[in-house]
């Protein structure tokens, strides 16, 4: 596929390969040349010392033999262009010449004595003329070095072989590594792609793997044996809710929130009539305050009551209901929900744990339905171990081709690879851990857990180009941390879903947290447009959803709104104004409320 991952890494790393291997030449050119200037400053002493007597000779006796001498001995200096002599008074007593032509000798500058001059590939060196411990005067020697230009010019093949060699060994590794790491992904991907809630949910997938990928296997069956057992178990509670006994579900502040076909039957109220209602609705005002005191004394002491009330048709008319009531209840002993039966009580329990079996598989079908994406992500978030593995890997081999390889630079390479793959294995136990269903209550800071979702979603909000700017405080809080991460990413999922056709130049998505009446105040702001008023009041339904319908579609919203719930919060959405950089914009407001205590 030209747009595949695997096509992707193959290209960054040959990219980075070529990158590599040019940025060595360059360094070893470097390295070249700067040995060439220190050979030359130490064969400019060399010479010195051969013809130190002869000098001496020449200026001490003006012995005119030594000169000839001189240039005798200087021939077998190849790299040695000129030489001239000058005496104490600055006259030159001395010219050599490689080609035996006479030149015209430049006027000495005594502060360029023991300096080294560079001019293209020509070195010059002036250094004092001290025969036993008599300064004499000052001679001046001029290297030809080789230049940058020469260096390639006689290097170029070689060069070539050796970068062609490096790209084809890159190439084989990358492509070996591409496959070896997204194959297993890609399986698991096109595995979950074909799963149907319904039909396929027995299937399994396989693998041979037994390293961490094995282990992501292994949750995921885990995960579709435990929806498979929950989608039955569901399918029973389901029938048994829509029993002729009338049921009426309500959350922890008897906000009605579902009731069966038997409710309408028998009362003539529909759901849309009663949905955030109160059961007083109901109220036939034959019972005096008393009556309901009693009902609420049970219901706080036993968390239940059973008893005879007259409660009032929607036509106006009295019905006698035998009605039990019963509160549900979370871990910590907190009510989440009240379940009303009147006049048969043999399905009560299976009711009951039909709620939370039908929570938990509309959890499981959320995070089942981004599993996908997030594995994508996964994929993008190995890309820097990848290309720092096979870098690392090419440079040694470079280095050993160029015989420079030494210890430190092996094992500090072998350390960075370790560190790398250690990486990559801690992705793959966060992402386990993150759809692992066992969850426990524990103290977590607020930052960390909203840094985890960005993590999980980097991918899409990278390829989308979505600022997200933070303002969060470092807030501990006591809770479910997996649960809420998905509250997390409920609400940013559906902000990039409406960033993503945006006709603006910056699209955004603040999140912010504050402390108000000892509450947790968090909100995800983004400047999408907001949402439509029509439909503002409806987005936390069950299953209402304004896109195309997929697995999980509709369930998001709904199950962050459970979520919240359950732990005493409010989640609530409104559409807000904001500037940004002198320019106004407005967006969905989500806002999560939590109680600190």
């Amino acid at each position: 596929m030209k747009d595949s991952i695997k096509s992707k890494l193959i290209l960054i790393i040959l990219a980075v390969t070529s990158i590599t291997s040019a940025l060595g030449y360059i360094g070893f050119v470097s390295w070249y040349m700067n040995e060439q200037y220190k050979k030359t400053l130490e064969l400019s002493n060399t010479i010195g010392i051969v013809i130190s007597q002869d000098v001496g000779k020449l200026i001490l006796l003006d012995d005119v033999s030594a000169a000839a001498d001189i240039s005798t001995q200087l021939k077998s200096f190849t790299n040695l262009q000129k030489l001239v002599l000058y005496k104490k008074d600055a006259n030159a007593i001395l010219q050599y010449n490689i080609d035996n032509k006479s030149f015209q000798v430049e006027k000495i500058n005594f502060d360029n004595i023991d300096k080294i001059l560079k001019f293209d590939n020509l070195v010059k060196i002036y250094h004092k003329v001290i025969y036993q411990g008599t300064y004499l005067g000052v001679v001046s020697f001029e290297f030809k070095i080789e230049s940058l230009s020469d260096i390639i010019k006689r290097d170029i093949f070689i060069i070539i072989l050796i970068f062609l060699y490096a790209l084809g060994v890159s190439f084989l590794l990358a492509n070996f590594f591409a496959t070896k790491f997204t194959e297993p992904i890609l399986k698991l991907v096109c595995f979950l792609e074909r799963i149907d809630k319904t039909e396929a949910l027995s299937k399994r997938v396989i693998t041979n793997e037994t390293n961490e990928f094995g282990k992501l296997y292994k949750e995921v069956n885990k995960m579709l044996e435990r929806i498979e057992n929950s989608y039955y178990v569901l399918k029973v509670a389901s029938a048994a809710f829509e029993t002729q006994s009338g049921m009426i579900i309500t959350d922890a502040k008897q906000k009605i929130i579902q009731v069966n076909k038997s409710f309408t039957k028998i009362t003539g109220y529909t759901l849309d009539e009663v949905i955030g209602k109160t059961p007083a609705i109901l109220k036939s005002g034959l019972h005096d305050i008393n009556f309901y005191k009693n009902m609420y004394d049970s219901l706080e002491k036993n968390n239940f009551w059973i008893g005879e009330i007259n409660n009032l048709r929607k036509d106006g008319t009295i019905i006698n209901e035998h009605l039990i009531i019963q509160s549900v209840l979370n871990d910590k002993g907190e009510i989440i929900y009240y379940i009303a039966s009147f006049l048969d009580t043999t399905k009560q329990k299976e009711i009951e744990n039909q709620l939370e079996i039908n929570q938990q598989l509309l959890l499981q079908q959320s995070k089942l339905a981004a599993m996908g994406e997030m594995l994508e992500n996964i994929a993008h978030q190995w890309r820097q171990p990848l290309s720092t593995i096979t870098t690392l890997t090419s440079g040694i081999l470079l280095n050993k081709e160029l015989n420079i390889l030494d210890d430190n630079f092996l094992k500090e390479g072998l350390n960075n690879i370790t560190k790398s793959a250690n990486y990559m294995s801690k992705t793959i136990d966060d992402f386990r851990d993150f759809y692992n269903n066992k969850i426990e209550k524990k103290e977590f800071f607020i930052s960390e857990s909203i840094e985890k979702s960005l993590v999980l979603l980097s991918s899409r909000l990278r390829k989308k180009d979505i600022v997200v700017i933070k303002d969060i405080k470092n807030i501990s809080i006591l809770g479910f941390e997996n649960e809420l991460i998905q509250v997390y990413m409920n609400i940013l999922s559906n902000a990039i879903d409406s960033l993503e056709n945006l006709n603006e130049n910056v699209k955004l998505i603040k999140i912010s947290s504050k402390i108000e009446n000892n509450n947790l105040i968090l909100e995800f702001l983004d400047n999408a447009g907001g949402v439509r008023e029509d439909i503002i009041n409806k987005i936390f339904d069950s299953h209402f959803s304004t896109k195309d319908k997929k697995v999980g579609s509709g369930i998001g919203l709904y199950m962050s709104k459970i979520i919240i719930d359950k732990s005493k919060g409010e989640l609530k959405v409104s559409n807000k104004t904001f500037m940004y950089e002198n320019k106004s914009y407005i967006g969905a407001n989500f806002i999560i409320v939590l109680p600190l205590k």
